[in-house]
């Protein structure tokens, strides 16, 4: 997931540089309406800024925010529960614990919120209180970050790992939910994207998808592409996983899934946003390209077939899902969207 972090970071600079042409060029029609089939939830009114990190459950959106040393002056750094009914806004956490501006670093359970703040994973209850130490060693600024009922996995992203080693090498950590003994997963060239099930734990290499077995299990490889080929932006559902792929030589990215148990992986889309992408029973949904500063939402069944364009704005690349509503993050807002 490195190569799209770096894009989100020039991706910021390029808007401020075209707000600044856009004023100096004395435009006075504004700019298109972004996002008009969705619900907005909340925002900068109620005191959301660059949210990074967003997962809902049946009443709440969880998010991160903020990053910034503005940020951090303004009191708009932290950990925020977002009711969805109403969008109200209720800081979880107090921002000495502010999160990287990164997207990964944060999971729920039935009880918890899980995210990486500075370099340690916290969780603090879903209601409130203060916040529990999980782990503050072997911790990145940033980390890909995933749960299941026992434990917590994270990989720190390369350019940010906590590691000195001058190779590719890097560990996949798994630590208990409340804290305790940390251990090596597995060791793996720049692993990124972790996603989990019942029984395995799946991850990316810059050139292949990886599972390994989460009780007594070794690596095993569900897809290697070619080395100057490239995977990115992992995603899963019961038994497929969904991840981009770029050609040797070639600038834009394909959407494509694979079994679990590993074959020939089947194109469902020729060219996309390298962005996330959620699955449901259905359909999945992706971002597509819709110019230099707007992306469209997207679907397409899980087989493939005509892609539907259901949206357009700015995209954060952030989203999340339930089973009725799609949920994403558009710089310091929240937006919904009902599934058809």
């Amino acid at each position: 997931m490195q190569k799209y972090r770096c894009y989100l970071g020039l991706m910021s600079t390029s808007l401020l540089l075209f707000g600044t042409m856009w004023v100096c060029a004395g435009c006075t029609s504004g700019p298109a309406k972004e996002w008009t089939k969705f619900k907005k939830i909340a925002g900068s009114e109620q005191g959301l800024s660059h949210v990074s990190g967003l997962v809902v459950d049946d009443q709440f959106a969880y998010v991160t925010i903020g990053g910034t040393i503005a940020d951090q002056e303004a009191g708009t750094s932290g950990l925020r529960k977002v009711a969805l009914d109403s969008g109200t806004v209720t800081s979880l956490a107090s921002d000495d614990t502010s999160p990287q501006s990164e997207i990964g670093g944060i999971a729920i359970d039935e009880k918890f919120v899980y995210w990486n703040a500075y370099g340690k994973i916290l969780r603090i209850a879903k209601n409130g209180g203060k916040p529990e130490m999980v782990v503050d060693e072997h911790v990145g600024i940033a980390v890909d970050l995933v749960i299941d009922n026992e434990n917590v996995y994270w990989a720190n992203h390369g350019y940010y790992s906590s590691s000195n080693s001058a190779d590719r090498l890097r560990p996949i950590y798994v630590v208990p939910k409340q804290g305790g003994k940390i251990e090596i997963f597995a060791q793996q060239d720049t692993p990124s994207a972790l996603v989990a099930d019942e029984k395995f734990l799946y991850w990316l290499t810059p050139n292949s998808i990886v599972k390994q077995a989460k009780l007594n299990g070794t690596p095993q490889v569900v897809y290697q592409a070619a080395v100057q080929e490239n995977v990115d932006m992992l995603s899963q559902d019961a038994e497929n996983l969904y991840f981009g792929f770029r050609e040797a030589g070639k600038p834009r990215w394909s959407l494509r899934k694979v079994s679990k148990q590993g074959g020939e992986p089947q194109i469902l889309v020729k060219t996309y946003s390298l962005k996330p992408v959620v699955a449901d029973d259905t359909n999945i949904y992706f971002f597509d390209e819709e110019g230099s500063y707007k992306d469209a939402l997207c679907k397409i069944s899980k087989d493939g077939g005509e892609v539907t364009r259901l949206d357009s704005g700015y995209a954060s690349g952030v989203i999340a899902q339930s089973p009725s509503q799609i949920y994403l993050a558009s710089l310091d807002n929240i937006y919904s969207f009902t599934k058809h």
